[in-house]
């Protein structure tokens, strides 16, 4: 009966243990999967035949639609550049060139990956729309005021993560990923 008893309490740990890392890690990502540049990541294989089993659930859970790099790359950024998470309370601006590409899209989200406000229609910044001045950096201003140039709202309370997806764009491919270009930085200002 002791035998019985401590092998169920052993197969019932391990496979807590089991579906808890699991679990953790479909909600997070693996730490050394990716495309790390600056703050920002993405997941390059996420939309391909190569794409690992926890990326293929981590997107199957969230229900969204990936594109895979020969289409664009999505990048992701949860802290400024000194490691602080995103706070909608506080003024950020992002500075810094682009890698060639057709079309750039940048969003602030949730937390937990939902658009912030769907019901307005300037809840994103787009290249498309984005003023630039010749010979000088792209500068994007985020902040719950207005401000004069580039500026996204935060709209909200509490922290957000922000989306740069970028549209025909070699970056995402093998040999861009060995040697990539810097991203835009992200620098946080005053807070509210």
């Amino acid at each position: 009966m002791r035998l019985v008893i401590g092998a169920l309490v052993a197969l019932t740990l391990a496979a807590s243990l089991g579906l808890g890392a699991t679990w953790w890690t479909v909600a997070n990502g693996l730490p050394v999967s990716g495309l790390r540049i600056g703050v920002w990541k993405a997941e390059p294989d996420i939309g391909t035949l190569d794409a690992d089993p926890y990326e293929v659930a981590q997107t199957a859970r969230s229900g969204e639609a990936p594109i895979s790099y020969g289409d664009g790359l999505a990048f992701t950024a949860t802290t400024d550049d000194e490691g602080r998470l995103l706070d909608s309370s506080c003024d950020y601006e992002l500075q810094g060139d682009l890698p060639p590409v057709r079309l750039w899209t940048l969003s602030p989200f949730s937390a937990d990956g939902r658009r912030r406000n769907p019901a307005r229609a300037d809840v994103a910044l787009t290249s498309a729309s984005a003023v630039r001045r010749a010979g000088a950096p792209l500068s994007i201003a985020l902040s719950p005021r207005a401000r004069p140039g580039n500026w996204l709202p935060l709209e909200g309370e509490g922290r957000f993560v922000l989306r740069l997806t970028l549209y025909d764009t070699t970056l995402g491919t093998p040999l861009e990923r060995a040697n990539p270009t810097a991203l835009l930085s992200l620098r946080r200002g005053a807070c509210g």
